[in-house]
């Protein structure tokens, strides 16, 4: 299939102003993103913070720099017209592989300080901590231009509560609440009622009979509220209600009632009767937030923490939600430092294949934790923890000594490691490295060290003269996630990295997204005119390994080409035994 016909099936269109490809390597990624009117983000769950790519002060110079600095001031942009939100699609979405996190795809308005609106399309995958809480999301943020539209992907048309009100229905009778609410006139509520194992529901009786479920919790949430309360279908199985009381202990009394009398009777459907269970999270206006998005999004907070009540009910508490946050950072590294110590540290290995034959060129050593239960941990969760409490060279360390363990057990096979720029920044680190890779001969020019993209961020020539002792030991190296913006192709070139790996966030969304096609194309000529070579991330599907293919791009990395296995050598016997 060519572009224009790939473009047309997915409703895409091409920039109509391309920069062009300067063949002396001088374009930068940042041009090229700005020519998208694109920009890379990082959103820290827990602590809210919103990071952004180097090109954020064009693509979004328009709002100020606090209002984009975390997720709650950024929701506060999203326009009462939306339909949906960041935040809305990743509460909304299931829970995906732990390593290569689950797709989000929406599009919504926001709402610029001179009074006009913006569309954008915001793209990306989230991962989960321990608890399957988003705790992650990265992704591509971009702005619409008006004859785009502004549509909303990955949204059924389907709507089996079609009975009630739509999302958009309850933002404007929510927003209008607001506008009529005075002050010392008291406030109101809302509800975040959602049906509980959704997605076993699926699984055990199928979608057809799911949505007959669905439709009648609305059905009973509808019957059972007074006349001046409103209730929308707000999501695959959650709903809205919007309650005229915003007395805590009233509030509290009307919300259990409500659920109790929602699942009081099976649920009579095609397929006999079903039974279900929901739950329920409470935010109060205004004291929880003073537009209809904030209060939403509070409402899907105490959802959350409802999971974790015996009576299936929360109120959103911010102190509560912090306090619990520092509990779990605290459990996390005492789990970090008890791995360490107890050798539970492991190593998940993903291959990367040749994008022509298919056959495994290395494999990337990805941090894993077993708990004493047997259970594992992946990095999504380990290492914001780390970073923070001053962790990370411990574990770089680990990986470092597993990685040069198979290596040199395995002596036809390339691995790669991901060591921190905090580690990378100790002359001590690096000499350790060289005197363990002079104890193994043959392992350092089969090792490939993955850097990050803001190690260029630090003056140019220290980060040079790292990549430089590396090089020196026999090491390759390559640039991880490249493409936020961060490296330009002269720096790229001066840095001297053999290999980039072009950012998933980019990748996963080529075969429906001109835009993304572009960018990874242009990375990828301008790399091969370098000399470097090329790894695409996140590689899902056949359409997207054609196209990468046709790109020449060198490697692949994704579950399409294979995911990663656990590895963990066989423990001595003796040890065995006392472990046992």
């Amino acid at each position: 299939m060519h572009d224009t016909e790939t473009s047309a099936a997915c409703g895409a269109r091409r920039r109509a102003a391309e920069p062009t490809v300067d063949m002396a390597g001088e374009l930068d990624p940042r041009a090229v993103l700005n020519s998208l009117s694109a920009v890379v983000y990082d959103w820290d769950m827990v602590s809210d913070r919103l990071t952004w790519g180097a090109n954020v002060g064009e693509t979004l110079a328009v709002f100020p720099a606090a209002s984009i600095a975390s997720g709650a001031a950024f929701a506060e942009l999203v326009t009462r017209e939306s339909e949906s939100s960041r935040f809305q699609a990743i509460n909304n979405s299931p829970a995906g592989d732990e390593a290569q996190g689950a797709p989000y795809r929406v599009a919504y308005r926001l709402a610029r300080p001179d009074g006009k609106t913006c569309a954008v399309e915001d793209v990306g995958r989230w991962f989960a901590d321990g608890a399957g809480r988003p705790a992650r999301a990265h992704g591509v943020l971009r702005i619409l231009h008006r004859n785009e539209g502004l549509g909303a992907p990955g949204e059924s048309a389907h709507d089996p509560a079609n009975a009630l009100a739509d999302r958009r229905a309850f933002n404007e009778a929510l927003e209008a609440r607001f506008a009529a609410n005075r002050p010392g006139e008291g406030g109101f509520a809302v509800l975040m009622v959602g049906i509980e194992d959704l997605s076993e529901l699926n699984r055990r009786h199928g979608y057809d009979v799911a949505d007959e479920v669905i439709a009648a919790v609305g059905r009973r949430l509808g019957a059972n509220v007074r006349s001046v309360d409103d209730v929308s279908h707000y999501a695959g199985g959650k709903f809205a209600v919007l309650l005229s009381t915003s007395i805590p202990e009233q509030l509290a009394i009307a919300a259990t009632r409500l659920a109790r009398r929602v699942t009081a009777e099976l649920f009579l459907t095609s397929a006999g009767a079903v039974k279900a269970s929901v739950r329920v999270g409470a935010a109060l206006a205004p004291r929880h937030g003073r537009n209809a998005c904030r209060l939403l999004q509070r409402a899907e907070e105490a959802y959350e923490q409802a999971a974790g009540e015996e009576s299936r009910y929360a109120l959103y508490t911010p102190g509560q939600a912090l306090s619990e946050a520092q509990r779990r950072e605290a459990a996390i590294a005492d789990e970090i430092v008890a791995a360490l110590n107890q050798r539970r540290v492991v190593v998940a290995y993903q291959p990367v294949v040749a994008t022509r034959s298919g056959a495994i060129s290395f494999y990337e050593a990805l941090l894993r934790v077993r708990q004493e239960d047997g259970a594992i941990v992946g990095p999504e969760i380990l290492l914001p923890v780390a970073e923070k409490v001053g962790l990370i060279t411990q574990l770089d360390q680990r990986i470092f000594e597993l990685a040069l363990d198979r290596l040199s057990a395995e002596p036809d096979i390339r691995i790669s490691v991901n060591i921190s720029v905090a580690t990378l920044r100790s002359p001590e680190w690096l000499d350790g490295m060289k005197a363990a890779l002079s104890l193994r001969p043959g392992v350092a020019e089969r090792l490939i060290v993955e850097i990050v993209e803001t190690l260029a961020v630090e003056p140019i020539d220290d980060a040079m003269r790292v990549i430089a002792r590396m090089k020196a030991f026999g090491v390759t190296v390559a640039m991880d996630d490249f493409g936020a913006g961060h490296t330009s192709f002269r720096n790229l070139r001066r840095l001297g990295v053999d290999i980039v790996k072009i950012d998933g966030a980019f990748v996963q969304n080529v075969a429906c997204s001109l835009d993304d096609r572009f960018f990874v194309r242009t990375l990828a000529q301008l790399a091969r005119h370098l000399g470097i070579e090329t790894v695409a991330e996140w590689v899902e599907d056949a359409e997207a390994r054609r196209l990468l293919a046709e790109w020449e791009i060198d490697h692949l990395q994704g579950h399409l080409v294979g995911r990663p296995i656990l590895h963990e050598p066989a423990r001595p016997c003796a040890e065995a035994a006392e472990a046992g």
